[in-house]
């Protein structure tokens, strides 16, 4: 069996832009995915809308603009309905009021940038990047889901020109973590997909966005998304000070190519 994730991010890794920097990442079956995309197209078409870029339509850039014949009411019921086709597909776990479904999973981890630097100072052991910490946890967090569902294989999806992917490819392609991490040599990195194109990167686009701005709620369906069920990680300075013992040791005996410091 096959589980296909697809990773988008929420702001930039920039301190000097962004508090907060989020990476979703939505995991799968093939037929999971196809029965969720199959909607998600529909709810474009009923809508009038051939994408969703959340950023976009939340500031009615194109194609949402005014003069493309979008305004507030119209782009709130938009993505309403979008977040309604989401909570169709999503996994529902056990204990719920509601019965337990297998599903579609929802991931996102979020880095407080400043806490980040903070740690940073503190501790050597805290990566030099935030999002080579956020690319590690939301890749673990797609192979623990795939492997209590029985996956042979990881497809990933990333969308284009996020930096996230190379810390995944730079794991994948090492030797000395292939050895000591036999599991990355069932993960394969698929072909950036267009994501107007693509409702699964753009219903990762969606969650990132809401839970990067989590606590600037202006809109119902923001509020809605934020309480659909997902596993999430919110990750300030207590966490990110105290990295998991002997992780750094490892990775630094791998080798692996060095990236540019979060600024």
């Amino acid at each position: 069996m096959v589980i296909k994730s697809y990773f988008d991010g929420g702001n930039s890794a920039d301190s000097t832009l962004y508090d907060v920097v989020t990476l979703a990442a939505i995991s799968g079956r093939i037929d999971q995915w196809k029965s969720f995309e199959d909607e998600w197209s529909g709810c474009l078409g009923s809508q009038g809308a051939r994408w969703l870029h959340t950023t976009d339509a939340v500031s009615l850039n194109k194609p949402f603009s005014r003069a493309d014949g979008w305004d507030e009411h119209r782009r709130d019921s938009f993505i309403a309905e979008c977040v309604n086709v989401a909570e169709r597909h999503i996994a529902r776990p056990l204990g719920e009021i509601v019965p337990p479904r297998d599903g579609l999973l929802p991931f996102t981890v979020t880095v407080v940038l400043d806490d980040f630097k903070r740690a940073r100072d503190v501790n050597p052991d805290v990566p030099k990047n935030a999002t080579e910490i956020m690319a590690t946890q939301a890749l673990n967090a797609c192979l623990e889901w795939g492997q209590s569902r029985g996956a042979d294989f990881w497809h990933l999806f990333f969308d284009q020109n996020e930096p996230y992917c190379g810390h995944v490819s730079d794991r994948q392609r090492n030797p000395r973590a292939l050895k000591q991490v036999p599991l990355l040599k069932r993960i394969f990195i698929k072909p950036s997909p267009d994501m107007r194109r693509s409702p699964a990167l753009q219903l990762a686009d969606m969650f990132a966005w809401c839970v990067s701005h989590k606590n600037k709620h202006r809109h119902e369906w923001h509020r809605d998304l934020i309480n659909l069920k997902r596993l999430d990680r919110w990750l300030g300075y207590d966490d990110l000070v105290n990295p998991i013992p002997g992780v750094a040791d490892l990775v630094e005996k791998w080798k692996l190519p060095r990236r540019r410091p979060t600024p």
